[in-house]
């Protein structure tokens, strides 16, 4: 699969991901992939900023597909939004003292995404040669 591939598809799947987040969490949440917010709207407001964020990466890949200079710096932030949120579902998990569903989905469609930008870093470097 092409870099240009990696990143559409990364960038697909974080903008809708990312739409359902900021606009529906409560259908995320009964698809259990977002916390059920419905008694916590402070929750709920971190839900819609998590979206807001993966639209926002989502946008930069999506712009890369028009602007190649912008290939490099979309990885790296897909990349970056990615680990960072590994490392907070790790800290949650150590507090609660174990890995439930929503700890492990998030791990899942985190690795995934450092997976494909990865990618997409990876196949430049090599481009280059």
């Amino acid at each position: 699969m092409s870099k240009r591939s990696l990143m559409l598809v990364n960038s697909l799947f974080r903008v809708s991901y990312g739409v359902g987040a900021l606009f529906v969490p409560s259908k995320m949440a009964e698809m259990k992939l977002a916390a059920d917010t419905a008694e916590h709207p402070e929750a709920r407001l971190f839900v819609r900023g998590f979206g807001a964020h993966q639209i926002a990466v989502a946008a930069v890949g999506l712009a890369s597909r028009r602007w190649r200079r912008l290939e490099q710096p979309a990885a790296v932030a897909a990349i970056a939004i990615d680990a960072f949120d590994m490392l907070s579902a790790f800290v949650e998990a150590r507090g609660r003292g174990q890995v439930d569903a929503e700890l492990s989905g998030s791990l899942v469609f985190s690795a995934a995404g450092v997976a494909t930008a990865a990618a997409t870093l990876r196949t430049s470097a090599l481009a280059q040669r």
